[in-house]
């Protein structure tokens, strides 16, 4: 994480505007989505700066949700927030079980083997169903792993994930890194 993510952590990322009014798309990175419901503020980073928006309303629509900001109120201030990430107070996260993680501190980690085999940089998580998918980047390739138990094995904050390498999941979702 930056310097500036210090006590914040990302619960969702602003992926488009919805309608004339101001309200932006979100989609989610975080399973306890009732925050949507309960928090009156989240911050975005703009040029390295927190900046605190002030949540007026909430509503999920096909997985993803419609948020209102009283800062934001018209269409072309909503796109200009196309691709921000959405963060909270840590304080204002339910404490994880066991098996559970901060999509935070996937993104950009250092993937590796139960081997200790490096094998890239998460570049990117989306969800996919009922789990996510990392896409991880090395000099030579990409390629997707699962975050099923039986795959993700460890995540190790703030920059190291160990995963098993099954036989073919590097190919499985290979594709040659662009030069």
């Amino acid at each position: 994480m930056s310097e500036n993510t210090d006590g914040i952590r990302q619960i969702a990322a602003i992926i488009n505007s919805h309608g004339i009014k101001g309200e932006v798309k979100v989609l989610p990175l975080t399973d306890d989505v009732d925050l949507f419901l309960e928090l009156d503020e989240l911050i975005v980073l703009r040029n390295g700066e927190r900046e605190h928006l002030t949540l007026t309303g909430a509503r999920e629509v096909k997985k993803q949700w419609l948020l209102k900001f009283e800062q934001i109120n018209d269409i072309d201030e909503a796109i200009q927030c196309k691709g921000l990430a959405l963060y909270t107070d840590e304080s204002n996260l339910r404490p994880l079980d066991e098996d559970e993680f901060f999509v935070d501190d996937l993104l950009q980690a250092k993937v590796y083997s139960e081997d200790n085999q490096y094998l890239g940089t998460i570049v990117n998580y989306f969800d996919a169903g009922s789990q996510g998918v990392c896409e991880v980047k090395s000099e030579d390739d990409t390629f997707l792993f699962p975050t099923s138990a039986e795959i993700l094995k460890e995540v190790i904050p703030p920059d190291r994930v160990i995963i098993n390498l099954v036989p073919e999941l590097r190919d499985l979702n290979k594709k040659k890194a662009k030069s």
